[in-house]
């Protein structure tokens, strides 16, 4: 895994990962890659506090996320990008792209995905077990 200059972006795999988050919103997962010789934003997984999603493509609409049936949503895009990467990439349209990118190695690099995702939650936020992002002393 090579690591950017900003801790929050890296690539794995052949894909570029960046992670951010919004105060009123919660934390954001970009996954881009390589379309056509530019970086392209295939993937957003977004771990609100209200209304969790997802877009696939990451212009698409969004995939809300129902913590009843799948528990806490950073747990459901880790496996996510861990176990179905390929699937994803075919939904968003990006099937092609499949052969430039090491599934494997995304695999291994799930783990960072999920630090990273917990690292960039400042304070006046925590994660709840079983719940995920919510606002402290909500």
């Amino acid at each position: 895994m090579t690591e950017a200059t900003d801790a929050t972006a890296w690539d794995c795999g052949g894909l570029h990962f960046a992670v951010s988050f919004s105060a009123p919103a919660g934390a954001t997962l970009r996954v881009s890659g390589d379309v056509d010789g530019a970086r392209t934003e295939l993937l957003r997984f977004d771990d609100f506090v209200d209304a969790p999603h997802y877009h696939a493509p990451a212009s698409g609409d969004a995939v809300m996320v129902d913590r009843a049936t799948v528990g806490e949503p950073l747990d459901f895009y880790v496996v996510q990008l861990r176990d179905h990467l390929a699937e994803l990439l075919a939904t968003a349209g990006y099937e092609r792209l499949l052969p430039a990118i090491d599934v494997d190695a995304v695999a291994g690099c799930s783990e960072q995905l999920r630090k990273a995702m917990i690292d960039c939650v400042p304070a006046g936020f925590v994660r709840v077990p079983g719940v995920g992002l919510q606002r402290a002393g909500a």
